[in-house]
């Protein structure tokens, strides 16, 4: 289990997420620079620039702003290519797409953005099998009941789960199961067991994830969030990790909470401010009942001030790359004209420049956590720095003047590991 933080008498959380990071991101990377022969090349110059992390830094992306054949579409995709390293389909991969009308099935959009993923070694989460609010169950599908349902259920998940099986990183399996009841009133919580495990075995690579709202600061909900990972282990669910929604990013900067006392505000944005240090609390104690890494798979700050909106992202970003058990930071969206909660949440203006917000967020992510320098292989035709973890691209020139390009991948699970490239 990892180490955790403790967020009691901390003088300053940030400074401690700081050394986090350089401690748990980094690593002291080598490489051996040889010849198609394998004999080393000493001397070789090597240039070496961070291009992907291993960290998860993500959003969901939408098919309408992805195929924009126009600039605006081109601006959509640049900032994805030069900001993330993962992605989820935000509706295109949910069974109300897929399946509007009973057994007319279209997974063409989910397809096109998955491939664009695996084109720019972008990793996809599978989002999501099953949904329990029945709101947005579809119609058809909320008219079944007992075998017929049953078999609908299990169509569903060898049309996706098993369409898809080795190519989606993770699934959430059943959404929102502590605030929706559609398929626990119908197959129980031994039935929802079930889901995991046939998502098991049709993508036995694929984490499986539970994913819910209200979590962060809400010590109430952590307790029932861990009870219903506990009993959903109890009946056999392969659970791999914990998700957490967090819509409302507004409450880490308290007074930017504008709506925090109407009647407007829906039940799941949550109305009382949210510390850095409450936020970590709950990341604290949901890993250690579990022992499971966790992945803040929505997140969105809702904020007509763009500045106060990087301060709120600046929080989500060093709390969550700085703590242990986070493998994911996932926004919901991005861009002003096509963000589900509008351009107060944007990082990037519908004219296709950055706001605040985003400028800040590129700054974190491109200037201040990204590896990039010069080194001189050596007598071994051997290299080393202190970079963090993720794809890195070399610019390597030979001794007698040839140059040449190549990516290599330094991720967290082989940086013992010197690879080996050959030119």
């Amino acid at each position: 289990m990892a180490c955790l933080i403790s967020a009691t008498g901390r003088a300053d959380w940030r400074a401690d997420s700081d050394a986090r990071i350089e401690k748990i991101r980094k690593g002291d990377l080598a490489l051996q620079i040889a010849d198609p022969d394998g004999r080393p090349l000493a001397g070789a110059q090597v240039e070496f620039n961070l291009k992907r992390h291993d960290f998860l830094f993500g959003t969901a992306i939408a098919y309408a702003p992805f195929s924009d054949p126009t600039p605006k579409g081109e601006a959509y995709r640049r900032f994805i290519l030069d900001h993330f390293s993962a992605l989820v389909c935000e509706n295109e991969m949910k069974w109300y797409y897929t399946e509007p009308l009973q057994d007319q099935l279209n997974y063409a959009s989910a397809d096109a953005l998955l491939a664009f993923a695996e084109r720019n070694n972008l990793r996809m989460r599978g989002h999501c099998l099953y949904w329990e609010k029945t709101k947005y169950v579809q119609t058809w599908l909320a008219a079944l009941s007992g075998p017929a349902l049953a078999a609908k259920i299990d169509a569903r998940m060898k049309a996706t789960a098993g369409r898809y099986a080795g190519r989606c990183i993770s699934w959430d399996v059943d959404n929102e199961q502590l605030d929706g009841s559609f398929y626990l009133d119908r197959i129980g919580r031994a039935g929802i067991a079930r889901m995991f495990k046939e998502a098991a075995a049709l993508d036995p690579k694929a984490m499986l994830f539970v994913n819910e709202y209200g979590i962060l600061g809400n010590p109430e909900k952590v307790a029932r969030y861990i009870a219903l990972i506990r009993e959903l282990h109890a009946l056999g669910a392969p659970i791999g990790g914990i998700g957490i929604q967090s819509h409302d990013l507004d409450r880490l900067i308290p007074d930017a909470i504008s709506d925090r006392a109407s009647d407007q505000r829906p039940e799941w944005l949550l109305r009382q401010p949210l510390s850095p240090e409450q936020f970590i609390e709950s990341l604290d104690t949901l890993h250690k009942a579990t022992g499971l890494p966790v992945h803040l798979t929505e997140a969105s700050a809702k904020m007509p001030d763009p500045a106060r909106r990087a301060e709120a992202l600046d929080i989500l970003y060093r709390v969550g790359f700085g703590h242990p058990a986070v493998d994911a930071i996932m926004l919901w969206g991005f861009e002003a004209s096509t963000h589900w909660m509008g351009p107060d949440a944007a990082l990037l203006a519908a004219d296709g420049t950055l706001t605040e917000a985003g400028r800040h967020v590129d700054h974190l992510l491109r200037d201040v956590w990204t590896t990039r320098g010069k080194a001189t292989a050596d007598a071994a035709g051997r290299l080393g720095f202190r970079g963090f973890y993720g794809i890195y691209h070399l610019k390597v020139t030979l001794p007698g003047g040839r140059v040449v390009e190549q990516d290599v991948n330094f991720d967290k699970a082989n940086a013992s590991s010197v690879p080996t490239v050959r030119l």
